[in-house]
């Protein structure tokens, strides 16, 4: 039933009792008819025609347009008054009385009585005002059961409205009366319960209704704001953030209504969406055009396409994270977190905190929960640069999330599951590692599922003229000096260098050149003073013609780690070099030993050192 309309709905019993117990008083045939005009209930010869349309000129169409009681007593013999049947030429009826249902001044339906013989004519003409007193009681009934009828389905609207509000929100919301039994719960509570582990939400409503933070706020009487609270369930912490709003409702005081958030979950939203935004690079993006490296390009989009785990190798320079960022991005994944985790930068002792998070109080100085990079990057892509830098002892546990696709923060034994993609990159050779006893060969081959080598600059001529070109081009603008671009005799010392810091390195000389240059294309001049700034930067080159850039780079990573042990010796002991060396050179402790082992490096008069692990 439409507001202010009388339709056949489930009031129709209820209207065809009401034109049955009028017949049974006063013996003639009754109808109601709606708004719409047409007949909802009726007795008698009528009864045969409910649900037909009654004619807009007939005595009940003018009662409802008139909003005026109407008594027709003659006049019918050549059916030319009919009060309501519905097409008829001759009707056989003989009189009629019909008064308006209303709700408030509006009519919004009829009902009337009809004689169809002369003995009933005479008792309608005879007792019309008895008759018509009647029906304008029953007709106030009708009415009365109407507004009901309307007052019920706007609290059944309001009610489906509120509920599917309170489904739909992120919140889990949970009403108490007063004595703290359960009125109400949401669906979205149960999704946040699943969520967290529990199974039993009616025990979990129970006890969140008895803890002593929320029970000092409720004795307080008044409403709070979210607030941090931890609920012990079977030996287990819940981690949660609630709202009390205490329902001032005219005869409902001190119901309490609990608004209930995953604090977890809602910081991993956060941290995710934080990921999220960052520029969308594509491989259109990475400059380069020489055969091998668009070759690799090629390889790299069609494994973006697959959720198998990307091993990208390749010097230090070359663009592995722009590689990896962008298999992200033309992934199914691309709408999710890229999480980048530099393996050689993050201390030891928070390896595993960084990576896998941790609760509340479980070690010293863990004042809140963290939430480790997996979680973070769940249904999205990790990216572990420099992965031959991981701890030897935290590499089984990559390989078991590798192999289980679940986490567990320090100080928690619920198993979080997780869908991440791996994508590792590394500049060193890790099969090497491996035969050291350095990196996990499990996890190597768990890793190298799709290897990609970017080539160095070096081998990739047509790119040095490409990518110089580009960032003259970039640097001018940017620097605003108008240079048109680089001499030949420049361009060939950019040829003959080897390039040991690959297109990092070019991009660095390239903005130099651009500051610097007075000219409108880049001199060989100004590149020679960069490349050949002093004796060492030619001995260095020197090198660099007779023995492999690895040993190259062994001898150079040698001398910066004995000028930073130099630097730091007569100002502190043996703990305090490693400390201080650690910090200048932003490395972790076990990789200095590593390279001091390695390169035969003493410190504080000791030859060697025994790597930690």
């Amino acid at each position: 039933m439409q507001k202010a309309h009388m339709e056949l709905d489930e009031y129709n019993e209820l209207y065809q009792k009401v034109v049955e117990a009028i017949e049974a008083v006063i013996g003639l045939d009754v109808t109601i008819m709606n708004e719409n005009m047409r007949r909802i209930a009726g007795t008698g010869l009528h009864k045969e025609l409910i649900d037909e349309k009654i004619d807009i000129s007939s005595a009940f169409g003018r009662c409802l347009t008139s909003g005026r009681v109407q008594v027709i007593s003659d006049r019918f013999e050549d059916g030319s008054l009919c009060s309501s049947c519905p097409r008829a030429t001759v009707c056989t009826e003989k009189a009629s009385i019909c008064v308006p249902i209303k709700q408030g001044d509006k009519p919004i339906g009829v009902l009337g009585i009809t004689a169809f013989n002369q003995i009933h004519k005479h008792r309608i003409v005879d007792n019309w005002e008895v008759y018509v007193n009647y029906l304008e009681k029953m007709a106030l009934l009708i009415e009365a059961k109407y507004s009901e009828h309307q007052s019920n389905i706007e609290k059944k609207k309001i009610s489906a409205r509120m509920t599917g509000i309170l489904n739909t929100i992120n919140s889990g919301v949970v009403l108490y009366d007063k004595e703290g039994k359960v009125l109400y719960k949401n669906k979205s509570l149960i999704r946040i319960l699943r969520e967290i582990g529990i199974e039993d939400e009616d025990e979990f409503v129970k006890e969140i209704r008895k803890n002593k933070l929320l029970q000092s706020l409720l004795d307080n009487d008044e409403c709070a704001h979210p607030c941090e609270i931890a609920i012990d369930i079977l030996g287990v912490k819940y981690n949660l953030l609630v709202t009390i709003t205490y329902l001032k409702i005219s005869g409902y005081s001190n119901e309490v209504m609990l608004t209930i958030q995953n604090i977890n979950y809602f910081k991993k939203q956060v941290m995710q969406t934080i990921e999220k935004n960052q520029v969308r690079l594509k491989f259109e993006n990475i400059l380069g055009i020489s055969p091998n490296f668009c070759e690799v390009k090629r390889l790299a989009e069609k494994a973006a396409l697959s959720d198998s785990n990307i091993l990208i190798l390749g010097e230090s320079g070359t663009g592995k994270e722009l590689f990896a960022r962008a298999i992200h991005n033309y992934s199914d994944r691309k709408d999710y977190a890229f999480v980048p985790i530099n393996c050689g930068a993050i201390p030891d002792e928070l390896f595993e905190s960084e990576l896998f998070g941790y609760e509340k109080g479980a070690f010293t100085g863990a004042f809140s929960n963290k939430i480790g990079k997996f979680e973070i990057a769940d249904r999205g892509t990790v990216f572990l640069d420099e992965i031959s830098e991981m701890p030897y002892r935290l590499q089984v546990k990559l390989l078991r999330i590798l192999q289980e696709k679940e986490v567990s923060r320090i100080g928690s034994n619920i198993v979080h599951k997780i869908d991440i993609k791996i994508i590792a990159a590394s500049n060193v050779d890790l099969k090497k590692r491996v035969k050291e006893g350095l990196f996990r060969e499990d996890l190597y081959y768990r890793l190298n599922v799709i290897p990609l080598n970017i080539p160095p600059l070096r081998d990739r001529q047509d790119d040095i003229i490409f990518i110089t070109n580009h960032y003259v081009k970039y640097y001018s603008g940017m620097l605003k000096n108008d240079i048109k671009g680089i001499s030949q005799q420049a361009l060939g010392l950019l040829l003959e260098y080897s390039w040991p810091g690959n297109i990092r390195e070019l991009q660095n000389l390239v903005e130099y050149a651009v500051n610097f240059e007075t000219s409108n294309f880049i001199s060989k001049k100004v590149i020679e003073k960069r490349l050949l700034s002093n004796q060492d930067n030619c001995k260095t080159n020197r090198l660099h013609s007779k023995k492999s850039l690895e040993d190259c780079l062994s001898e150079v990573e040698k001398e910066i780690i004995c000028s930073s042990i130099k630097q730091h010796s007569n100002f502190g002991n043996r703990e305090y070099v490693i400390k201080q060396v650690c910090k200048e050179l932003k490395i972790s402790r076990a990789t200095l030993y590593r390279k001091i082992n390695n390169h035969g490096i003493c410190l504080n008069n000791e030859t060697s050192l025994i790597v930690e692990t």
